[in-house]
Parts: C-alpha cells; sequence; structure tokens
C-alpha cells in the first residue's frame, strides 16, 4: 500500500525532488509548499509525509508567530478518512506538526483508512514532540502489537521504563513483547519476519543488534562485518543506522554522529532518526567541552589558556543557548506538557539561569513520572541561589517520596546533607549521610564524611 519514490508519476516525483533539495538547503517554506501538494494527492507516499513534518516542525519552530494548543481541528464531515487526512495537511500541521490534538485525529483516520503505518506514523510524531508523553507511547505499543511488530513494540515499551521504572504495565509488556519477537525470529511464529532475511547470519546479526548486553569483543566483530556491508553499498539506510548504533554503544559518538548525519541524509524525512541525530549532536558537544574542561585544569598556566577559557565559555553560551530556545519552542506547541517544562527548566539551569528555571520546574512537579526530578532540581536551583531553608524543604520532600534507597534517593539525601551542612547544622547532616552509609558505603565521599566524624 506504501507508494515509494519509483513509483511516483513525473509531476510529482519533480516536485519531491525540488522539496529535498529544499530541505537540504534548509529553506523550510519552500520545501513545505512543494511537498504538500505531492502528500495530499499520494497520501500513501510515507517518505514524503515523513520529510514534510520535518519541514513543518522546522517551520513552525524559526517562526516568528503560532498560536498552539488551540482545541480540536473541526474538518468538514466528510466521510472519505483521505479527504479529512488532507485536510489535516493542509489547516492543522503546518501550524503545529508535533501536537498531540492533531496527530490523534490522523491516527484515528488512518485506522478508519485501514493503513496502519500512517497511524503508527502519528503516534511516533506525537512522540516526537511530547517524549515524555507515556500514555501515547503506550498506545504506540498496543499498535504496534496489533499490527505485527513485537520487536517495535518491545523498544517503545523500553523506553516507557527509562522514563518510569515503576511502570508495571510497561515491564511486563517489554518481556513479552521481547519473547515475541526472539520466537518470531527463530521462525516459529506465523509473521513473514523470516522470509526477508537472506540467510541465518543476518538473522543472527539482527539478534545481535537487539542485544543490550553485548562485550566489546562482540560488539567490534558485528561492526566488522556491516563495515563490510557498508563497503558493498553506501546507501542501505539500514546498514547505515546500524554502523550508528554500533559505534554510539562503543562510546565511540563523534563516529556515531558521523553516521547518524548520513542516515538522516539518505531519510531527511524520519523524524525520530532527527531527533536521535540531535541527542548525539549534544553528546559529542559535552564530550568536546569536558576535554577541553580538562586540558585548562592540567595547563593552568599555558601561554593561551586565557584563549582557551574564552573559548569555552562561548561555546558553552552558544550550546546553552540552542538547548534553552529549543525547549522553548517545545513549550510553546505544547504549554500545558509537564515535561517539556522540565526540559526547559533543566536547560535553565545547565545554563546557571536558576532564577527562570524556578517556574518551569515548579509546574513539571505536576507529572507524577517526572516530579521527583524536578524536584531535586528545584532543590538545587534554591541551593545555588543561597536559598537554602527553599532547598531543604525541596529536598526533604523529595526524600520522602523515594521509599526505596535508590540511586535518585542517595541523590537526593546527599545533596540535603550538603545544604545542611551550608545552615550549620550537624545533626541532620550526619544523618542523611548515615542513612545513605548504611546503604551504599561506596557513594562518593560518603565514608569519609560519616568516619571522620567520630575521630
Amino acid at each position: 500500500m506504501i507508494v515509494k519514490e519509483a513509483e511516483l508519476d513525473p509531476k510529482h516525483l519533480n516536485l519531491w525532488k525540488k522539496g529535498l533539495l529544499a530541505i537540504e538547503q534548509k529553506n523550510w517554506e519552500y520545501a513545505v509548499s512543494l511537498i504538500l501538494p505531492v502528500v495530499k494527492d499520494v497520501p500513501t507516499f510515507m517518505d514524503g509525509r515523513m520529510a514534510l513534518r520535518r519541514a513543518e516542525g522546522e517551520m513552525s519552530g524559526t517562526a516568528k508567530k503560532f498560536s498552539f494548543g488551540g482545541g480540536m481541528f473541526k474538518g468538514s464531515s466528510k466521510k472519505d478518512p483521505w479527504e479529512a487526512i488532507a485536510e489535516l495537511e493542509e489547516n492543522v500541521f503546518q501550524k503545529d506538526p508535533f501536537g498531540a490534538s492533531g496527530n490523534q485525529q490522523l491516527y484515528d483516520l488512518a485506522i478508519k483508512a485501514k493503513f496502519p503505518e500512517l497511524g503508527a506514523f502519528a503516534l511516533e510524531t506525537i512522540r516526537m514532540g511530547q517524549p515524555e508523553n507515556t500514555k501515547n507511547m503506550h498506545t504506540l505499543a498496543q499498535h504496534y502489537i496489533a499490527h505485527g511488530h513485537p520487536d517495535k513494540a518491545s523498544a517503545v515499551y523500553n523506553s516507557i521504563l527509562k522514563i518510569d521504572p515503576r511502570d508495571m504495565i510497561a515491564a511486563k509488556g517489554e518481556k513479552d513483547c521481547a519473547a515475541r519477537s526472539s520466537i518470531s525470529r527463530q521462525g516459529f511464529g506465523d509473521g513473514d519476519f523470516r522470509k526477508s532475511m537472506k540467510n541465518a547470519d543476518e538473522a543472527n546479526e539482527l539478534e545481535l543488534l537487539n542485544k543490550q548486553g553485548m562485550t566489546q569483543e562482540q560488539m567490534e566483530q558485528l561492526l566488522a562485518k556491516i563495515i563490510d556491508k557498508y563497503n558493498q553499498d553506501q546507501t542501505n539506510l539500514n546498514t547505515v543506522k546500524a554502523m550508528a548504533d554500533l559505534y554510539e554503544r562503543m562510546g565511540q559518538v563523534e563516529s556515531a554522529l558521523m553516521f547518524y548525519d548520513y542516515a538522516l541524509s539518505l531519510n531527511p524525512g524520519d523524524v525520530s532518526l532527527q531527533r536521535k541525530t540531535e541527542l548525539i549532536r549534544d553528546r559529542v558537544q559535552e564530550t568536546q567541552m569536558q576535554q577541553m574542561e580538562a586540558d585548562i585544569e592540567s595547563n593552568p598556566d599555558a601561554p593561551d589558556i586565557d584563549v582557551k577559557r574564552a573559548q569555552l565559555a562561548e561555546i558553552r553560551h552558544a550550546r546553552a543557548y540552542v538547548v534553552i530556545n529549543e525547549a522553548k519552542t517545545r513549550v510553546e506547541r505544547n504549554p500545558t506538557d509537564k515535561a517539556l517544562r522540565y526540559d526547559l527548566g533543566q536547560a535553565y539551569f545547565q545554563a546557571e539561569m536558576y532564577t527562570e528555571a524556578i517556574p518551569e520546574l515548579q509546574q513539571a512537579k505536576g507529572n507524577p513520572h517526572i516530579r521527583i526530578k524536578a524536584m531535586l532540581m528545584l532543590g538545587r536551583c534554591f541551593e545555588r541561589k543561597n536559598m537554602n531553608d527553599l532547598a531543604k524543604s525541596a529536598l526533604m520532600e523529595a526524600s520522602k517520596e523515594v521509599l526505596i534507597m535508590d540511586g535518585t534517593k542517595k541523590e537526593i539525601l546527599y545533596e540535603l546533607a550538603l545544604v545542611h551542612e551550608k545552615m550549620g547544622e550537624r545533626e541532620p547532616y550526619l544523618d542523611a549521610l548515615k542513612e545513605i552509609y548504611n546503604a551504599d558505603y561506596g557513594y562518593k565521599d560518603v565514608a569519609k564524611r560519616v568516619e571522620s566524624s567520630y575521630t
């Protein structure tokens, strides 16, 4: 049912290629004007729809004024879902491409049109705009299960657990789907997955790629095989993405970024790939800054030390500006999304803009999945502003709500101990440290602090 580029008629193919060129040149508005007619006329051309959504996202993110978060789109009462989908593209997504309201309608219409690939795209688009929206992710996982993609459902459930480790439905779903996916790969299921494999070696490679606990040696061996495939065909998107993924797992983030960028050039409409590339680029920049910091600390008397410090400060400022603007744009699109408020608060915090971070984190507390993280960062903001009584209050509240001694609890107690120390409150300072000491002797410098108090 999905139309490929080679199947487009000459008129649409010409518009499509011009649209791709406009995307490469970052001429987003022109790209939308070229690709939109193609998508409306050929609604099952998914590559076009993905490229269109990327261009719309860039366009709306840089536009001076849009009114986001309005009510449900009121289209005409057409019975044909494809006509309603065309109206959504025309009237909604150019202004709010990642909005939950419009994409939920797109999902419902896609199901009516019996086009599950478009339904998955709609839910993935919501996920792109609201990466902490676990309710949408549960719907997406169920959609993948219903249409025979347990591997994709397992990955979605795994993402939910990273946001909320206590989500038991996601935990069970991840295990069940991983088992079903494994059975399918081994040829015991009724799907056609095995038929798409050329041989058992390819199946083994895919199984290794999906494995999270590979050793360094296993990853290097698998990478060597995939590099051989890449040398035979450098335009195979799956091969390029596999190389990027392996380099990322091996900690070679600069190589990973190079191949993620190349994968995005092969498939410019993939919004998930675009987001992944942005995250890896952010990691590369963070690594580079850490290397610069280490160089500055190890050579404080270098003749060019002032230049290096100025360069580092400039890079930090530019990076913080970009991150904050991206976070603000997402909040403007979905002002009621508490997870996006947390992202913006975190961006402000990392830029040392603690006053600006506080109201965002206070709103983020309303999301139960990120409430503890928001409270911890809020306490740190107050501490950085030397508002130690408010910092103590926020951290004590967070500590009471975490009932198990996990990594988060230890982090909260350690921060709380430091605040007590600043306030000259020695007894509660030691009480907080001893609570960690009783559970984890090796946590930071807790043992040293506690044991020195007895001597």
